[in-house]
């Protein structure tokens, strides 16, 4: 028995051993498989109310980008209610799977008391409370994705066009109202909230064709996609369009180019092997230092703008508290005498609205909101209200009262002056002067209608109309009586007035960079007079203002390189945040055009930043200004130039001279062929100073051969000249 057992232990034994010594067979490694991608694209544009030329070509052409993307797609084009309903309950199944959604809407889109609502092409609106059950909500929308509880989600909604029935609804809201993006989403607008966008005149929408322009680009993060999309839309349409997006991203995600599956993930680079290019490795690095400081810059003015919300929305809290304290305490006023249904205000409210054109805007609000409270039914009262509050900057009150106003069906001299004045506020120019008008003609306050038409016209830019209204304001009134309303409007309509503040002279690009000079317009005596400043000091001369052109010389020295002028034409018929000049230099007597944008504007906020100032000539020679010969230059500037005065002043001569040249070079091939070869030893010489090995190496090798050049040529002479003698 014992000898039976050790013999099968010494089997067992043996039989693990030589398992043990075959030779393992590694097993397959399994592929990643790629993150889930799932879309759903909808473009409407057959509408029998109000067609729409590109909405379903831009959906077509989103799907068909998106299935090159990876993406699951399902199309609609111009559906029904019924089927875009069906179509996104299906989408917020499939999303359930995980992965990345994408929602893309091309078509009409209403904003109704701050909810957006995609229109189907058989919805039947002919009242603000149908579009709640004719068309889809877009927070259904959302809240699909949200429950779907998957990685990444997108929303593009290129419907933010004029609403073709607002003349059934109350509210006179345009655009779409913004949305909260939920955790790990991004919703993109086709403009900003609140605006209109245009449909274009080509084969896509205006918004879509640069969204599928950027989607192309491989290697670009979600947001730069939208930033870029941003920067060709407000370039091409003149600002009169700005995309927007709302974003609670909480990683980068890359449509193509980092991979299939996009995934957010930041993955280690794996060691470098013998065959890898450095030099697009640096590359790739440096723009995503870039782009990660731009991300930093974007969040901080987010950080900076929601700190300003709590200041306000803290500031609003105590002065709600204390206008209801002070109501609790008010003791009871009679109330008003009954104003007409037709007609002039009664003499009571009469009074009270003259004062609101002239220095007692103060006193009459206080009287207005007493009537309001004790007579909530008495719509010149309401209206006198609403007059107030748009006078002290309360536009928001001011719109609701205005509101009540027209549910009482009431027409009143007053009730007109308060509905052409909040008309006027929202840019409406028409509307508000027939309202205006009318009010004039039954009797309404001459100062006051005046005052609301040159309120309404400088909405609009129209400063010639609204100067007109003002002077026939002041004929009315004595200086002693404005108000500070009346005194802010005419400092506006004033195109002296107007031009007031700080200027970026920019290139055509509006490219704002530490280089970039500044033109600081301020009035003395009621005179008109300007500065130069930024990165160099200049001074201003020969200003003058002809109609709606402005003329001006800015003269700078350029130290031991003599001084030089440019004469600046500057055209003011437009909006005076972005004002398009053309500028001709001394030196060389070039002609180029460009732009001053206002310090603090919107303007300012969209223009491209240089990082820091580009180096003009050698991003044109060398086609952009992340080449690692540009790149060089650059550090040789910031690192070794700028830190003496010699080398300032001899950059900022560079940066005045160059933008025409470097102009003039980018459209030439053999002009940048031959400039690169001009600057080939500039770049070695720069990098050299910049402590680089490979330049240093290539220069002392250039060096030796140029020393072994001479120096064989110095021989040859010698023997010729002995060959001659002998």
């Amino acid at each position: 028995m014992r000898r039976g057992t050790a013999t099968l232990l010494c089997l067992l034994l043996g039989l693990l051993l030589v398992t043990l010594a075959l030779p393992q067979r590694p097993l397959p490694a399994q592929a990643a498989e790629p993150e889930n991608r799932i879309a759903l694209i909808i473009g409407n544009g057959a509408y029998k109310t109000a067609p729409l030329r590109n909405p379903a070509r831009d959906a077509q052409d989103m799907a068909a980008l998106l299935k090159s993307l990876g993406f699951s797609v399902t199309l609609k084009t111009d559906v029904d209610q019924k089927d875009m309903e069906e179509a996104v309950r299906q989408f917020g199944l499939n999303l359930r799977q995980g992965g990345v959604g994408l929602f893309y809407f091309a078509g009409h889109g209403l904003q109704v008391q701050g909810n957006n609502y995609l229109v189907p092409v058989d919805a039947r609106i002919q009242t603000e409370s149908d579009v709640r059950f004719e068309c889809l909500d877009a927070g259904r929308v959302l809240g699909k994705m949200e429950d779907a509880g998957n990685a990444l989600n997108i929303v593009i909604l290129d419907a933010c066009r004029n609403n073709p029935f607002s003349r059934g609804f109350r509210s006179a809201d345009r655009g779409l109202a913004e949305m909260r993006a939920p955790t790990g989403s991004i919703i993109a607008y086709a403009t900003a909230p609140g605006s209109v966008a245009s449909d274009g005149t080509g084969a896509n929408g205006i918004y879509t064709k640069h969204l599928l322009s950027a989607m192309r680009t491989p290697g670009l993060p979600i947001t730069d996609v939208f930033m870029r999309v941003r920067m060709g839309v407000v370039s091409e349409t003149g600002k009169k369009q700005v995309p927007w997006e709302s974003s609670s991203l909480t990683g980068y995600f890359y449509l193509s180019g980092d991979g299939k599956n996009g995934a957010a993930a930041t993955v280690s680079p794996p060691p470098a092997a013998p065959g890898v290019d450095l030099k697009a490795e640096k590359r790739r690095i440096a723009e995503e230092a870039e782009r990660l400081r731009r991300e930093k810059e974007e969040l901080a003015q987010f950080q900076a703008l929601q700190a300003e919300k709590q200041r306000l929305e803290a500031e609003r809290q105590k002065l709600l508290q204390a206008k209801q304290l002070a109501m609790a305490t008010r003791p009871k006023q009679p109330p008003p005498a009954a104003a007409p249904s037709s007609g002039a205000p009664s003499a009571q409210n009469a009074q009270y609205f003259s004062m609101l054109a002239r220095h007692g805007v103060g006193e009459a609000q206080r009287y207005f909101e007493g009537a309001v409270q004790a007579r909530p039914d008495d719509a010149d009262a309401r209206s006198g209200l609403a007059v107030a509050y748009l006078m002290t900057k309360r536009d928001a009150d001011a719109k609701y009262h205005v509101r009540r106003v027209e549910e009482s069906g009431r027409n009143t001299a007053a009730t007109r002056v308060a509905k052409g004045f909040m008309l006027g506020v929202e840019g409406q120019l028409t509307d508000s002067s027939y309202q205006l008008n009318r009010a004039l003609e039954e009797g309404a306050d001459r100062a006051l209608v005046q005052l609301a038409m040159a309120a309404a016209a400088a909405k609009k830019n129209e400063m010639d109309q609204a100067k007109k209204a003002m002077e026939e304001y002041r004929s009315l009134v004595p200086p002693v009586e404005e108000n500070e309303y009346a005194k802010e409007l005419a400092r506006k309509v004033d195109l002296q007035g107007r031009l007031v503040g700080t200027f970026f002279w920019t290139m055509e690009n509006k490219s704002i960079s530490a280089y970039t000079s500044t033109l600081t317009f301020m009035l003395n005596n009621e005179q008109l007079t300007a500065t130069a400043g930024g990165y160099g000091t200049g001074a201003v001369s020969n200003l003058k203002l002809t109609g709606k052109t402005l003329t001006l010389r800015v003269s700078y020295s350029m130290g031991i390189f003599g001084s030089s002028h440019y004469d600046l034409t500057c055209d003011l018929s437009g909006d005076l945040d972005t004002i398009p000049t053309m500028a001709r230099e001394s030196t060389f007597g070039q002609t180029w055009n460009g732009f001053l944008l206002r310090q603090g504007s919107m303007a300012q906020s969209m223009a491209y930043h240089a990082n820091p100032a580009e180096c003009f000539i050698a991003t044109a020679a060398y086609g952009g200004a992340w080449d690692e010969h540009v790149a060089t230059l650059r550090r040789f500037r910031d690192g070794v130039l700028v830190k003496s005065r010699l080398g300032r002043e001899l950059a900022a001569a560079y940066y005045r001279l160059s933008p025409p040249l470097a102009d003039a070079i980018r459209e030439r091939p053999v002009a940048r062929a031959a400039v690169r070869a001009a600057l080939a030893p500039v770049v070695l010489l720069a990098g050299a100073a910049n402590g680089q090995a490979e330049s240093i190496a290539w220069l002392l090798l250039s060096t030796a051969a140029i020393c072994a050049g001479m120096a064989y040529l110095a021989r040859r002479r010698r023997r010729t000249r002995s060959a001659g003698q002998t």
